[in-house]
């Protein structure tokens, strides 16, 4: 039988290997940026293209976060737009009001 992981353990774990890429990334920054700079003709070491690489590598827990959060943000509200409504249970749910109170005036409450 083949075990599933957890929610929190796929998570977790996808974590892990994100932050193993990023610190690798981070480490390996120049040979990063001297392999997208070869294709450019300035050959500045400071060019932008070299920067902008090296702020994407930089913050890409951060972007990685902000891009969790909009997604948990989007799903949320797609999610409750599209939330069906269900007549039988708000029915059921007026009767066991009707009897709740039945009996509460039985037991002497006043409402």
């Amino acid at each position: 039988m083949a075990s599933l992981l957890l929610r929190y353990q796929l998570f977790l774990s996808i974590g892990v290997v994100f932050l193993a890429i990023w610190k690798a990334s981070l480490a390996n920054l120049d040979s990063i940026q001297s392999f997208w700079s070869s294709s450019s003709s300035l050959g500045l070491a400071s060019s932008p293209s070299t920067i902008r690489i090296e702020l994407l590598v930089t913050y890409l827990p951060l972007w990685a976060l902000l891009s969790l959060g909009l997604y948990a943000l989007f799903s949320v509200l797609y999610r409750v737009a599209t939330f069906g409504d269900c007549p039988e249970a708000a029915d059921e749910l007026s009767k066991q009001i009707v009897t709740a109170k039945e009996k509460l005036k039985a037991a002497g409450f006043a409402f």
